[in-house]
């Protein structure tokens, strides 16, 4: 585990919407990253388990943190990645207490990157998998004023 990517990754999520869900970013090398949450009742749905709407951001987040991982920061700065595709396979209800999404860079290009994720819970079980897309912007985001 690289300190300094973990670091920059935990800096980055900060009082952001990963916050806000409770996601937490556990290790990060060049082109891998794990990502965790504690389930809380408010990330269950009406039949008592995780909403996908939990795991979809868990995967997103996972998988975004590995691209990450494979760009310097003035890379990033100067052309950002952002999710174009999000593709997720739900393979068994998720209950428990922690759900661990592991994502890997599978191929990386000029203008995109190529991810996968596997979510498992507490007992190990396999409980979701993801294919996540990133494009490579042409330049700078467009400041919000």
């Amino acid at each position: 585990m690289t300190d300094d990517m973990l670091g920059n990754l935990r800096a980055t999520a900060a009082g952001r919407f990963w916050a806000l869900v409770g996601i937490e970013f556990d290790s990060a090398e060049p082109g891998h990253a794990v990502c965790s949450v504690r389930l809380r009742d408010e990330h269950l749905n009406y039949n008592e388990v995780v909403h996908g709407g939990v795991i979809s951001s868990l995967i997103d987040s996972a998988a975004g943190g590995a691209v990450r991982s494979t760009r310097a920061l003035d890379e990033i700065a100067a052309r950002p990645h952002a999710t174009s595709d999000l593709h997720v396979v739900y393979m068994a209800p998720a209950r428990g207490s922690l759900l661990v999404a592991d994502a890997r860079v599978v191929r990386k290009g000029r203008t995109a990157v190529f991810t996968e994720v596997d979510v498992t819970d507490d007992a190990g079980r396999l409980v979701a998998r993801g294919l996540v897309t990133f494009v490579i912007g042409q330049g700078p985001p467009a400041r919000r004023d």
